[in-house]
């Protein structure tokens, strides 16, 4: 019996603790940017869509690490982060405005952005990158811009 309880605490704890490391954010953000930002946009038509377009330039010193830059989350979303070239990436995530609906149950045509719960609390315009350096997966919090929002026109 003692045995028992000796091993499912153990178990337990062991189990505890991974799970609250798998998320944990690094003190020192180990990339730098010379510029972040996202623009809002809105369609020029109605039903059109809206969402976010997300631009990080990283710094070009940066190249004596293995590094894989994945992902962002912003917004109580994620998205995944694309290289464009020139040490610059973009994500792109879809918001709810300007949407139409379905007409038989009232939903949202499209799917969600998010794809799963945001595991850090972001307030404001806040982000969270997500990268893997030497296989390791890895989050740093940083700060985005807002550059004026994009009507396209129809």
């Amino acid at each position: 019996m003692i045995n028992q309880r000796y091993f499912l605490g153990l178990f337990l704890l062991l189990f505890s603790i991974g799970c609250s490391n798998q998320f944990k954010l690094e003190k020192k953000a180990p990339l730098t940017f010379k510029n972040s930002y996202y623009q809002e946009w809105v369609a020029g038509i109605k039903g059109g869509g809206s969402g976010l377009n997300i631009f990080l330039l990283l710094e070009e010193k940066i190249t004596n690490r293995d590094f894989i830059i994945e992902g962002l989350y912003f917004k109580q979303k994620y998205c995944e982060l694309k290289p464009q070239g020139n040490h610059k990436y973009q994500g792109f995530i879809k918001t709810n405005e300007n949407q139409i609906p379905n007409a038989s149950d009232n939903s949202l045509v499209f799917e969600e952005s998010e794809v799963e719960k945001v595991p850090f609390d972001l307030e404001g315009d806040n982000a969270v990158v997500f990268y893997t350096e030497n296989g390791k997966r890895k989050f740093f919090k940083i700060k985005l811009n807002k550059k004026q929002t994009q009507h396209f026109p129809m």
